[in-house]
């Protein structure tokens, strides 16, 4: 009995210190990783909503995979939202921002803060040229094509329908939170 008290207080020691260690570590990284989380998202609202020179946090009913909404103002006066959204993509949930610009009611931008998707695959969903095709569209439901788009809809990335119906409909859901909370009840 007495050989195996050594060994359990070395470990049990050991565990303690581990588990002290890693939360002054944990502690000492919270506030930074929050910060570095907040200098992602302004930067996101400044690539989605270029007019917008002051994003303000605004309390809305938040349906379906919206998280947050934003004002953008400028000089004080409103000029649109951006909306952040968090649906569920082929491996897990994307992250992303949709700028909606008044009063012309177009999408100003979409861009992606975080996703877990196949690299190669899901993942080019990142590329400024998938990004592109959001811009400037005007507050019409989009659709998803494997072919050449129309008028309102988005070419899939190959091999990545899932992720690209999953981006298109957050889109789409940031429209009808406009339409129903904020716009004209379209």
């Amino acid at each position: 009995m007495k050989h195996l008290v050594k060994p359990a207080a070395s470990l049990f020691i050991t565990a303690v210190l581990t588990v002290a260690a890693l939360s002054v570590v944990y502690n000492l990284t919270l506030e930074p990783i929050e910060n570095q989380k907040h200098r992602m998202r302004d930067a996101a609202m400044r690539e989605v909503f270029p007019q917008g020179s002051e994003f303000r946090e605004i309390q809305t009913e938040k349906t379906g995979s919206i998280t947050a909404v934003y004002e953008a103002l400028n000089n004080n006066v409103l000029t649109g939202y951006v909306v952040q959204l968090s649906p569920e993509g082929y491996s897990g949930a994307i992250d992303l921002m949709v700028g909606v610009l008044l009063p012309d009611e177009v999408i100003t931008g979409m861009r992606i803060l975080q996703h877990t998707e196949t690299p190669g695959l899901g993942a080019l969903a990142v590329r400024e040229d998938f990004y592109r095709q959001y811009n400037r569209r005007p507050l019409t439901p989009l659709g998803v094509v494997k072919t050449a788009p129309g008028q309102n809809e988005i070419q899939a990335i190959t091999s990545a329908t899932i992720t690209t119906r999953a981006i298109t409909n957050a889109v789409n859901e940031a429209m009808e939170w406009y339409f129903l909370f904020r716009g004209t009840g379209r």
